[in-house]
């Protein structure tokens, strides 16, 4: 008996090792499935008075499916100049899209026109109201195994860190090895990747079509690839029901993106867990994320360096609301124990986040709020 209970213990812990990082544990609530087709998902903007196509309940999971780029036009073969055409055609057809103007960013209302990622949803959770925090637990993501990166021709788009550098565009596709969790490069080359979504947010409060081109006070196209399964999202709720949408469906991408993408697919699923926490409204007011080890603050801006002072600035105000530090030590703290990642370079407003480690946080006072979930009354 004690040899088979051994067995049974080494055959649980393994398997404990083998699940890792990629699923989360959850409290049961109703389980909804999502598919993405022309009925359930938009091109890349956001605008709140379009009708929500999944009505779910706070401690809901949903399991969503979303779609390959240009409303699944990118698939394994297309190259560079049919990319081109159609999003030529996507910017062209339709109302006019705008960037959001927001001063905390430094954008302004300009003509921009979607961006060419696919965004499944919107979701309406039934309890959200404005000024409410939407958390989103991402449990588990399943991506598909045709993934490509592209810089665009310059002739037809200026974008990416040094379009004056590499003026002829081209699409790399490549295929994911779901096993090993790796894909081929180059012959003799592996790059492993962590799926996380590029953009994943809510609905903007004022009136009109939003490209999905910059993140901001939404969340969108933030292009962070701390937001892996196991980790917890926080959002400020600007409309009723949230509006909840996600899609550019990342594989892998470097501390930074540069050339204009990741290694970008979709996904078979993404789980998410979204949980109306009504209590946050003093402690969150911008997108900020936990992982079990850290504590996510993030800057936004049309200046890198601005990016940079938001995500610090955010980390000082968290660290003096949530761990009651006064904000000069708290600066000094971030000076000596956070560091600032670059999350992207090409979505217009530039992307800079701070990573507050947990583990320096010892008393026995700090124990609670250290957890996966914000703790907070």
């Amino acid at each position: 008996m004690r040899e088979e209970a051994r067995r049974l213990l080494r055959v649980t812990n393994r398997r404990r090792k083998e699940a890792g990082p990629k699923k989360m544990r959850h409290v049961a609530g109703k389980v909804h499935r999502l598919v993405c087709n022309s009925m359930t998902s938009t091109d890349g903007y956001w605008d709140n008075r379009t009708r929500a196509v999944l009505h779910v309940s706070s401690g809901d999971v949903v399991e969503i499916e979303t779609g390959t780029h240009l409303t699944g036009r990118m698939r394994r073969g297309t190259e560079i100049r049919q990319w081109a055409k159609w999003y030529k055609g996507l910017r062209e057809r339709g109302p006019e899209t705008f960037l959001y103007a927001d001063g905390a960013t430094g954008t302004e209302q300009l003509v921009k026109g979607p961006n060419h990622a696919t965004l499944t949803g919107p979701i309406y959770i039934n309890e959200a109201e404005p000024g409410d925090v939407l958390e989103i637990q991402i449990l588990d993501i399943v991506p598909k195994v045709n993934a490509f990166n592209l810089n665009p021709d310059t002739s037809f788009l200026k974008a990416g860190l040094l379009p004056e550098d590499f003026p002829r565009g081209k699409v790399r596709w490549y295929k994911a090895d779901r096993k090993k969790m790796k894909f081929k490069f180059l012959p003799g080359i592996e790059i492993p990747f962590k799926p996380f979504p590029g953009t994943i947010g809510v609905e903007l409060e004022a009136y009109g079509r939003w490209t999905n081109l910059a993140p901001g006070k939404h969340g969108g196209n933030i292009d962070n690839k701390e937001l892996v399964a196991g980790t917890v999202l926080y959002i400020p709720v600007w409309v009723k029901g949230a509006g909840l949408k996600t899609g550019d469906s990342h594989l892998a991408q470097g501390d930074g993106e540069v050339n204009l993408n990741g290694l970008e697919g979709a996904f078979k699923k993404i789980a998410l867990k979204l949980t109306v926490r009504k209590e946050l409204k003093g402690l969150v007011n911008w997108p900020m994320a936990s992982t079990r080890t850290h504590w996510i603050t993030m800057g936004f801006h049309i200046d890198l360096l601005e990016s940079c002072k938001m995500a610090v600035r955010r980390a000082i105000e968290f660290l003096n609301k949530y761990y009651g530090l006064y904000e000069e030590d708290a600066y000094a703290f971030c000076s000596m124990a956070v560091d600032l990642h670059v999350t992207q370079v090409v979505d217009f407003t530039l992307g800079i986040h701070a990573m507050i480690p947990k583990a320096c946080f010892k008393a026995r006072k700090y124990a609670k709020k250290n957890g996966l979930l914000l703790q907070w009354s």
